[in-house]
């Protein structure tokens, strides 16, 4: 259990969850220590690159980085590449581990196992090395049962790495949760859906998902199902369900979704005329369910060379955005109860997102995923 005393180690401080779970747990009465894992880039020392992800939520940096130790390291090192002052200090004290670092790529030919199961087994013989086994908090991702569709899932539905998945992210995170919780060792599963920058100003970070927003521009049709349901949340819900969850002792089960259920899921359809609304778009983009769309539709809509390039691209995220699943949350309602984070609205945070992004920028997002 996480408590003001608790001494953390967090990882993947520079990404979208990890900063936030950070900038939310420096933000609390806290006795204990929190080291935060940075892997040093041109030169960078961690708390530059700290300061740099604080920076992009429009955080000066001051408070978080008064209370945190930033140190040093790379998590497909031994000992996570830790100096060994720093690792022993952290070895004999540590409580709680944190492990937010992965790759989340969903492009083929980049070996996203090696990061994110590469990075638990090392997590694994790290925490075996403590003097007390800590906590692990495992940021996973609700995704990970593989090809399904139409369906609500519970947690008992995910995880399934023997799966047919759509990208070898989803099935790395599967193998990588399927590793730690047959450890033995005290781990706290956390799986969110599809996350966005709510609150944010950085348009990097709105980039991440909503790069296929401004897409209207590019084509006139694309094979998604308008009526498929989709899950979801904001960046603050996850990093303060996440620490609700740490902190309370009313927790029954060893994995939760942090998602938006069947009462929070919005179709692609919804998302799609919220889209049109903001960029004023008289004739928005066609969505046209995969089953519809023909060759000769296909020839008709992806043309043109650019429309080609993007549409190599498009291709990896296609199957998901199609997928047709919601994930239930109602462990996560029933053990949180009144202390549970409300999921922010998409209609009240997605257009301030997507007003961040460039269609020139969004494109090369689409060029290089």
């Amino acid at each position: 259990m996480l408590t003001g005393d608790s001494n953390v180690l967090i990882t993947g401080v520079t990404g979208l969850i990890g900063g936030e779970i950070l900038r939310r747990l420096t933000g609390r009465p806290r006795n204990g220590r929190v080291w935060a894992l940075v892997r040093p880039l041109e030169g960078r020392a961690p708390a530059d690159r700290l300061r740099d992800r604080l920076a992009r939520s429009g955080d000066d940096g001051s408070s978080v980085c008064e209370s945190v130790a930033p140190v040093a390291g790379d998590v497909l090192d031994a000992d996570w590449g830790l100096s060994t002052p720093v690792r022993d200090e952290i070895v004999a004290d540590v409580d709680v581990i944190i492990h937010n670092a992965a790759d989340t790529s969903f492009a083929a030919r980049r070996d996203t196992t090696r990061t994110n199961v590469g990075s638990v087994r090392r997590l694994i013989e790290f925490a075996r090395a403590c003097r007390r086994p800590p906590l692990i908090a495992y940021m996973s991702t609700a995704s990970n049962a593989g090809r399904v569709s139409g369906l609500c899932l519970a947690e008992d539905d995910g995880c399934r790495p023997e799966n047919d998945h759509f990208n070898e992210y989803t099935q790395s995170k599967a193998v990588a949760e399927q590793i730690l919780r047959e450890s033995g060792l005290p781990v706290l599963v956390l799986r969110p859906t599809i996350v966005l920058s709510a609150g944010l100003p950085d348009p990097a970070f709105a980039r991440q998902i909503l790069w296929c927003a401004p897409l209207g521009r590019v084509f006139r049709a694309l094979p998604i199902d308008p009526a498929g349901w989709v899950d979801v949340v904001d960046v603050a819900f996850v990093a303060e369900t996440a620490l609700r969850l740490l902190e309370t002792s009313a927790r029954r089960h060893a994995c939760y979704h942090l998602s938006a259920g069947t009462v929070g899921g919005v179709t692609i359809g919804e998302l799609a005329a919220l889209v049109d609304q903001v960029y004023g778009r008289k004739s928005g983009l066609r969505l046209v369910p995969p089953a519809e769309w023909s060759r000769a539709e296909h020839r008709e809509h992806v043309r043109t060379p650019l429309q080609r390039r993007v549409f190599r691209s498009l291709r990896h995220y296609l199957p998901f955005l199609n997928m047709d699943v919601v994930y239930d949350n109602a462990r996560l309602r029933a053990d949180l109860g009144a202390a549970a984070p409300a999921v922010a609205t998409i209609e009240s945070y997605l257009p301030d997102l997507l007003r961040l992004i460039r269609p020139k920028a969004a494109l090369k997002e689409a060029a290089l995923p």
